[in-house]
């Protein structure tokens, strides 16, 4: 018997979803404070980005003060404890949206935002879900697809932080959505929305450059100038220059104590983790030169692709949400939660056996080399995306292969 049968893809996710969500249950209920049952701070990514609204309402020019932000941390939170700063270090106007929820308690602002957490997750599903559907009829339905993505390890860890990763997901899978039907005018705003986390639509932006696609770069142009724009307005460039010297720093906080750099998904973040910190100048050079070859790559396929039908151009819109995971500087678990509409692009191209294979394996790697991780300090989930940005260079190499859409409808 096939060890991959339809009862086992069916059951086992509902088991990893129940496992997981009673081990967060467990985190709650066994609460002192905001420390969880697992002995982590609930939504410590939230009360970073909450703190961060406050001090843009109250005290912006010591924005990235780590001892103002320690000490703003601590008074939202107390008498809970915190070890150290989770520092913040997106760019200044991410605080200016997030001072919106500081009109509220942090603990309504933390419960509001995990409820729109769960809300962007199922409309990023319901979305993913209905290219399924175009492209498999008869394929996963809706709740199987709910199952897999509400136990996805990513999903889960981003959730328990507080993190945007759903609103990402959500905008990601927007963004291929609108470039699937042509519309690239949305297509550029949903990149435009996502300037929280620049680096994950560098590649889209490449693709649209090489493919004169002038609609989405004015969308993108549009959104990110209306949001830049207007911070700017009311707050001057100064935060921008603290930011910009503040970020040349930035590189050396993986030996930072106390920060999760393990859980990196990037190739620098795998360097830090073997290598010390003298290395670093050297790690700097290997990785802006295997992200600058990368790009080269995207380049090449986007011109060999420009005048393909949409569908011949997955392997190109598949790899520029995969790179960015690998190439980035700060890049953590719970943003590869985007490899679930890279996936579905995928099926969606060529459905295969493989493929399948490949799926479950990130999956459950995700899950089990976390342990890993956690145990070794050593940054191995890099070798996820790595490995998949290896299949997607054979796959587009592999002359015989099919498309889903021809051997199913």
């Amino acid at each position: 018997m096939n060890i991959i049968n339809a009862r086992r893809l069916r059951d086992y996710p509902r088991l990893m979803f129940i496992t997981t969500w009673i081990i967060l249950a467990i985190n709650l209920i066994f609460r002192q404070g905001w420390l969880g049952g697992l002995n982590q701070i609930i939504g410590s990514d939230f009360i970073t980005l909450y703190a961060a609204g406050l001090i843009y309402r109250t005290d912006l020019p010591h924005l990235y003060d780590l001892s103002t932000q320690f000490a703003i941390q601590q008074s939202l939170i107390q008498p809970t404890n915190i070890l150290g700063v989770n520092p913040y270090i997106s760019p200044p106007y991410v605080a200016q949206a997030y001072s919106l929820f500081t009109y509220t308690s942090l603990p309504i602002a933390f419960i509001l935002w995990t409820v729109l957490s769960l809300i962007f997750a199922f409309l990023a599903v319901y979305l993913c879900h209905s290219v399924i559907q175009k492209s498999l009829p008869g394929g996963l339905n809706l709740w199987q697809l709910v199952i897999i993505v509400f136990s996805f390890f990513p999903f889960i860890e981003g959730l328990q932080v507080g993190q945007n990763n759903t609103l990402t997901l959500l905008l990601v899978t927007s963004l291929l959505v609108f470039t699937l039907s042509d519309h690239w005018f949305p297509a550029g705003i949903m990149a435009g929305l996502m300037i929280y986390k620049p680096q994950l639509v560098i590649g889209f932006l490449v693709i649209w450059i090489v493919w004169r696609k002038y609609k989405a770069l004015g969308g993108f142009a549009i959104t990110s100038f209306l949001w830049i724009g207007s911070f700017v307005i009311f707050n001057g460039i100064e935060p921008y220059k603290i930011y910009l010297n503040m970020s040349r720093e930035l590189l050396v906080l993986p030996y930072q104590e106390g920060f999760p750099g393990y859980l990196l998904t990037t190739l620098f973040g795998f360097f830090t983790s073997v290598f010390p910190i003298q290395s670093l100048p050297v790690i700097n050079l290997l990785t802006f030169a295997l992200t600058f070859i990368f790009l080269i790559l995207i380049v090449w396929l986007a011109y060999r692709y420009r005048n393909k039908p949409i569908l011949e151009a997955t392997p190109l819109l598949t790899m520029a949400i995969i790179l960015p995971i690998l190439v980035s500087p700060y890049t953590l678990l719970h943003d590869m939660l985007i490899l679930v509409p890279a996936f579905i692009l995928w099926q969606r191209y060529s459905s295969t056996r493989i493929l399948l294979y490949v799926a479950i394996g990130v999956y459950l790697g995700c899950f089990f080399l976390t342990l890993v991780v956690a145990l070794t300090k050593i940054a191995l989930l890099p070798f996820i995306s790595l490995g998949l940005i290896v299949l997607v260079i054979l796959w587009i190499l592999n002359p015989h292969r099919k498309f889903a859409l021809s051997e199913n409808q």
